[in-house]
């Protein structure tokens, strides 16, 4: 069966895409810097600073992302970047920090030490299960044997799609970071727009390239939260 071709078969012929997206980065994390370090700047009339250890957490949070973002865009990532990924993701992302940290500099109070733990708990494995899953599929993809395959192995015999339930859980234990509760809906609208747009229309491509494998790895792995759906 004939695949067709799509962005995610696009050809990578330089880094000036990667280079972009870098500087879009950078930007967005000067913008939220500047909010969290700098609340004054951006609203004024706050009475006193906000609790330090909240906005180092979340400032740490936002670094550590953008730059996962970023090696992921120039190394992880074999194809070139798509339309989509220099537009709407940036954007994307930029709301999602400054619904976080426009939030979370009204709060003076110190994190409890259960928030603390819960917010970095679920950062670190959700950040985990995004990376390590993608070091997994690239080093495998590497081996000529397994050219052209589908990698059902490691983390991604949990989920079909365990890097994006990573970033939902990354982005949960963030929104915790802000202190906020309305900030949960930065990963119920991710998971949602994972699981009724992005991961139908990637698996409806991979289920026509990879024809011979796609259908028992469909009947064994679920395709977003691992063993549920």
């Amino acid at each position: 069966m004939e695949v067709q071709h799509t962005f995610r078969t696009a050809e990578r012929r330089s880094m000036g895409r990667a280079n972009l997206f870098a500087l879009l980065c950078t930007l967005i994390l000067a913008a939220y810097s500047l909010v969290l370090l700098r609340p004054g700047t951006v609203w004024a009339g706050l009475p006193v600073a906000a609790a330090a250890d909240r906005v180092g957490i979340l400032f740490a949070f936002g670094l550590i992302y953008l730059l996962r973002l970023n090696v992921m865009a120039r190394w992880l990532l074999p194809r070139e970047l798509a339309q989509e990924e220099l537009t709407v993701v940036p954007l994307w992302v930029l709301s999602i920090l400054a619904s976080y940290s426009l939030g979370a500099i009204r709060l003076t109070e110190e994190m409890t030490t259960l928030a603390m733990g819960v917010s970095i708990l679920l950062y670190v494995l959700g950040s985990w299960l995004n990376s390590w899953s993608e070091l997994q599929r690239k080093s495998w993809k590497a081996m000529p044997e397994n050219k052209g395959r589908c990698y059902t192995r490691g983390l991604f015999s949990l989920s079909r799609n365990i890097n994006y339930f990573g970033d939902c859980v990354l982005f949960a234990g963030w929104a915790v970071a802000s202190g906020c509760w309305w900030n949960a809906w930065a990963p119920v609208t991710m998971a949602a727009s994972f699981h009724f747009h992005h991961i139908p229309d990637k698996e409806a491509y991979l289920s026509k390239r990879y024809a011979a494998d796609w259908p028992a790895y469909q009947r064994r792995v679920k395709a977003f939260v691992p063993f549920i759906c």
